[in-house]
């Protein structure tokens, strides 16, 4: 079988996270797959733990010299990928057993103005012993086209499956943000591909995103806060400088964007 998409997986001290993440794409029922796993210079020793699988050829293992962060380390995965798609998986998260069919069938009959397609996702809350304390489905999303759009509904996409061409044709994850893409990079690549592509969401569960202890999102909320809100910034001088944005804190203290204003 052809190979129709690869999975790009950077990698981070993921510890027993990362065999449960890569398992969750051999056992795909659809098998036209690739993957790509980039080791940011982890000091665990969670390569051990696959080390049965990357023996298979469908896998390519790159090894970080130093800690690049997400953006830098999807742009060296980036350069492998030969294949029509693209999927992001993080390496402490999974797949269902049938994402990869769902999307690869959904993508073969859309048009290329389509760079990102993405669905639900079941989001699983643990604590810091890796107990599960509760799951429950994120079903919030609808498709895009409109950019402005995109932004005000504050929406982030799940799973992140890309259309290859397009990543390559933005330039791949920018670096240009203060923390020289550490941080927040999927968002930075929505406000790049909505600009000349349609983000669509299917009415599908596909992505088990893990909430832990060791989250980023979970004790990096200042940083990324101040990201949202420079990201938007950014989005809007790149096109045109029309509005001003207004902020305001959600009941989970992330910040928003609430409205905009023509300047």
């Amino acid at each position: 079988m052809e190979e129709k998409v690869t999975v790009l997986m950077p990698s981070y001290n993921p510890g027993e996270y990362l065999r449960n993440a890569v398992e969750s794409v051999f056992n795909q029922t659809y098998h036209g797959w690739k993957m790509v796993i980039v080791d940011d210079a982890s000091s665990d020793d969670s390569l051990s733990s696959i080390q049965d699988y990357l023996s298979d050829p469908r896998i390519t293992l790159i090894k970080n010299k130093h800690n690049l962060g997400q953006s830098k380390t999807q742009n060296a995965g980036l350069a492998y990928i030969n294949t029509e798609f693209t999927i992001m998986l993080d390496s402490d998260d999974w797949f269902f057993r049938d994402t990869l069919e769902i999307l690869v069938n959904e993508a073969e009959n859309v048009s290329e103005d389509v760079g990102l397609i993405c669905g639900k996702k079941m989001v699983v809350i643990e604590d810091n012993h890796g107990e599960v304390l509760y799951k429950m489905i994120d079903v919030k999303g609808r498709s895009y086209d409109d950019p402005y759009e995109f932004l005000l509904a504050n929406f982030i996409p799940y799973p992140r499956f890309y259309r290859t061409s397009a990543l390559k044709r933005v330039g791949g994850w920018p670096t240009d943000d203060p923390y020289e893409g550490r941080y927040l990079e999927d968002r930075r690549m929505d406000v790049l591909l909505i600009e000349h592509y349609r983000i669509l969401w299917i009415d599908k569960m596909l992505y088990n995103y893990r909430k832990h202890i060791n989250n980023v999102t979970v004790n990096k909320k200042a940083v990324l806060n101040e990201m949202i809100k420079w990201n938007i910034h950014y989005a809007l001088k790149k096109w045109g400088n029309k509005f001003e944005p207004h902020f305001a804190l959600n009941k989970s203290g992330w910040v928003e964007l609430t409205s905009l204003t023509p300047i």
